[in-house]
């Protein structure tokens, strides 16, 4: 079913549709998405220490990334003698530096509409009950320095500091620094060739005809624009589509909010929604686990290095300006969701999808909005 208006937002949970859709109203698709992201760290413990990913294009914001991946810790701190493989290695050693308020935070500093505390207000209001409304109360006030400071900083660094057997320390807290980067281009359709995927993936298809929202816009010579995908430029990419990364990663856990406005700027973040990790109590949160402990004999990752994390979205329009934005996420399957939905784009101008993950996207042509789910 297709919702047509100026503005939309889409997400992965009612809540945080919701969350998005308010900021929609007072600020643009960048606000819509990071209140999207604060409203998950809300109802879902695991969120607000985990990675976040987020990519926006438009014709004045044009076409960037923030990487707010979780990092492996250790800076400033000497190297550890590391585990042995006759050691029972402790949860703290996997818990690495979170850097997800720092990314929502620069995304509204860099192009949002919307205050800081206004896009964390929803949150809040979710959280009530919780001790996390406590936690992101903190940050609407402080912003990322929060996690740095008391009381935040010293319950992180009890459960995942030194003392615990974990790496985090004082400079990582201190160390995030994200920064707003080109998002990776390529031609939709130019270098893809049959990857298995219409055939091998179960579930009934979902499809939709957007050739009205999608018409191609012309060159000067009158010929169909080549469309372009646009993701986060540390996507790997293979046969010209976007695919989980090579290390081990939970896709299934990929969660993802996106929001266009009037201006027709997209907005897309990913996020891990985890269901293990280090529980800290007192602050309602887990602290999933994306470091890798320190092991003897081994090479260890070098500290403050992103940690891989699913991000099953992209954009897709021509050289101008986004058209299309996507999000596949909730199974294993998500990234051949995606693919399969990108493919049947580029050939017959239609999205298709089978298989067990969800689909989202939206849609934005003449001052109107389309939403699909499937």
């Amino acid at each position: 079913m297709s919702l047509r208006k100026a503005r939309a937002a889409v997400a992965s949970a009612p809540e945080i549709e919701a969350a998005a859709e308010e900021l929609l109203g007072r600020g643009n698709a960048v606000d819509a998405v990071v209140a999207g992201v604060f409203a998950a760290c809300a109802l879902a413990p695991g969120v607000l220490l985990g990675p976040v990913q987020i990519l926006v294009g438009g014709a004045g914001a044009g076409l960037v990334a923030i990487d707010g991946r979780v990092r492996q810790p250790g800076v400033g701190a000497p190297r550890p003698r590391g585990f042995t493989s006759a050691e029972e290695i402790p949860d703290a050693a996997r818990v690495g530096v979170p850097w997800l308020p720092a990314a929502l935070s620069v995304a509204v500093a860099t192009m949002g509409n919307a205050t800081f505390n206004q896009v964390v207000t929803p949150a809040v209001a979710l959280a009530k009950g919780t001790p996390r409304a406590e936690v992101l109360k903190r940050i609407a006030a402080r912003g990322p320095r929060a996690l740095e400071e008391r009381p935040l900083g010293e319950e992180l660094l009890a459960a995942a500091g030194r003392p615990s057997g974990g790496l985090l320390t004082t400079d990582d807290l201190s160390s995030p620094r994200p920064e707003v980067q080109k998002a990776s281009r390529v031609e939709l359709g130019a270098a893809q060739t049959p990857r298995g995927v219409r055939d091998a993936a179960s579930g009934k298809a979902r499809t939709s005809s957007l050739a009205a929202e999608l018409a191609r816009k012309k060159n000067a010579a009158g010929e169909p624009e080549p469309r372009l995908l646009v993701t986060f430029p540390w996507t790997r990419i293979e046969a010209g589509l976007p695919a989980a990364p090579a290390h081990d990663v939970e896709v299934a856990r990929v969660r993802a909010v996106a929001a266009v406005d009037r201006n027709a700027t997209f907005a897309i973040a990913c996020w891990d929604e985890a269901t293990d990790g280090l529980l800290i109590a007192d602050l309602g949160l887990r602290a999933p686990f994306f470091a890798e402990p320190v092991r003897r004999g081994q090479t260890r990752i070098r500290p403050g290095e992103p940690r891989a994390a699913a991000g099953s979205a992209a954009l897709v329009g021509t050289s101008a300006a986004p058209e299309l934005a996507l999000a596949a996420f909730g199974a294993a399957d998500a990234y051949d969701v995606l693919a399969q939905a990108l493919e049947a784009l580029a050939v017959d101008e239609r999205l298709e999808a089978h298989g067990e993950a969800r689909l989202v996207a939206l849609a934005h042509a003449n001052a109107t909005a389309s939403v699909l789910r499937g």
